[in-house]
């Protein structure tokens, strides 16, 4: 509830000013449709299924017109998770189910991030689903409270220069550091 809390807060500080400006931040025109269990995702909480998700991205930022990535129910691990454009079209992450992080640690390059997104617009994250960081179970493996030169933990979700982005209905918890932070962007909250 916190971290919602935050989120809402930090949306509200960065916010365009003037309504105007504001656009519409919805994938828009024809498109498809990519469910990851079709592309061989499980929802089992075990399998790793970062292929899939990969996949789905790859299909959906690379078609023109609205393209939606569709994350059932179920529980979902992926590792690291890299979304680059730019898109042809608009896409949407619709997620019902949990995305679960993996739990190990050397899945992550130096300073990497559990989701990425880099240079996207028009992105939509939506639906009433979960963005599980599992950080209780790593926690105890970070020793940057007693050590300056330590590995730093991943962070939930990273979007860098994502124009007219959207983040709505779903929940992030358990970040093994922070829980999302958009750097260089317009118009994303």
């Amino acid at each position: 509830m916190r971290a919602l809390f935050l989120l809402a807060l930090f949306c509200v500080m960065h916010g365009e000013k003037e309504e105007s400006k504001r656009i519409d931040a919805k994938a828009s025109g024809p498109g498809g449709s990519f469910d990851i269990t079709k592309l061989g995702a499980s929802g089992n909480g075990k399998i790793d299924n970062t292929k899939a998700v990969q996949e789905a991205w790859a299909s959906a930022c690379g078609d023109t017109g609205k393209q939606t990535i569709l994350i059932p129910k179920g529980d979902f691990l992926v590792g690291q998770l890299n979304f680059t454009g730019p898109c042809k079209g608009d896409v949407t992450i619709h997620v019902d189910g949990n995305l679960l992080s993996t739990m190990d640690l050397s899945q992550y390059k130096e300073h990497g991030n559990w989701i990425e997104i880099l240079r996207v617009d028009n992105l939509v994250i939506t639906g009433k689903g979960n963005l599980d960081g599992l950080g209780p179970a790593v926690w105890s493996k970070n020793s940057c409270a007693k050590k300056y030169d330590c590995k730093i933990l991943p962070n939930s979700l990273v979007m860098d220069f994502v124009n007219n982005g959207e983040v709505s209905g779903v929940t992030l918890l358990n970040s093994k550091f922070f829980h999302m932070k958009a750097l260089t962007s317009a118009r994303t909250c």
